[in-house]
């Protein structure tokens, strides 16, 4: 009698929690950003890679040192005109600290740097989005970066993205997880 009184409340229970998280995802009140799994996922692990490169995105490992963002990444930038990046000097938009979603940081075109001091182990996954009055558009694949180090993400050709009025490409980096910990991004046209 025990036993199928408690089978009953497990089953009654299950109902329950069913219900609610289909109403949850039907309404779109999900509190659980999760990653869906159609999406072109880049995976990067600085311990075990300098540098990763497909078409569209060189992610290269910087340095181990957080603290000292500003002088590593300088000193990088300095030395970034190689033969993968190709010739010129960037333009610093700015920077700021990021805990889900970074502020607009236009483009004139060309290839796009943002670089990344992160903070936690990982995994963390990043999606470079575009601002458009509709809906915003991602940009690329979903970079997923394990370890904790300074990481720069170069997308490259990204002039078919410039639109509207200004002839500009409104850009933003979303952080995916760990959204309760800032990181410090630095932006870069």
């Amino acid at each position: 009698m025990k036993k199928g009184l408690l089978f009953s409340f497990l089953l009654a229970g299950s109902f329950l929690l069913y219900d609610n998280d289909a109403f949850a995802a039907e309404s779109g009140n999900s509190t659980d950003q999760t990653l869906r799994p159609t999406e072109n996922i880049i995976y990067f692990n600085s311990d075990k890679q300098d540098i990763l490169a497909t078409n569209d995105i060189i992610i290269r490992t910087i340095s181990p040192i957080i603290s000292n963002f500003y002088t590593v990444t300088n000193k990088y930038k300095e030395g970034s005109n190689s033969s993968i990046l190709g010739a010129g000097t960037w333009d610093t938009l700015g920077g700021q600290y990021v805990y889900a979603k970074s502020k607009v940081w236009a483009s004139h075109g060309g290839d796009y740097l943002v670089e990344v001091g992160q903070e936690d182990y990982g995994p963390v996954f990043y999606q470079l989005k575009e601002q458009d009055p509709s809906f915003d558009d991602n940009v690329g694949d979903t970079i997923h970066i394990t370890s904790s180090k300074i990481v720069s993400i170069t997308y490259r050709n990204i002039s078919n993205w410039c639109d509207g009025d200004n002839n500009l490409a409104e850009f933003y980096m979303e952080k995916l997880t760990h959204t309760g910990t800032p990181y410090y991004m630095a932006f870069y046209d």
